[in-house]
């Protein structure tokens, strides 16, 4: 298993927690994913059975206003 820890911004409430990580979920590939969400960022965790880039994790967010970065 592959582990990517990244940084999610402009989440404005809990739901976009939940929308963020289900839109993450649908990458190929993606066994887990977690998020520790404080006020408008989340930390996240997520693991995969092959790497996964940020470019991807961008892709799959597209069309929202959240930003991902690694950390």
């Amino acid at each position: 298993m592959y582990t990517t820890k990244f940084l999610l911004t402009n989440l404005n409430c809990a739901a976009c927690g939940k929308v963020s990580q289900m839109k993450l979920g649908k990458i190929p590939g993606v066994a887990s994913i977690h998020l520790e969400q404080n006020g408008n960022e989340a930390k996240g965790e997520l693991e995969a059975d092959r790497d996964i880039t940020t470019e991807e994790l961008q892709q799959a967010l597209a069309g929202t206003d959240y930003n991902v970065q690694a950390v």
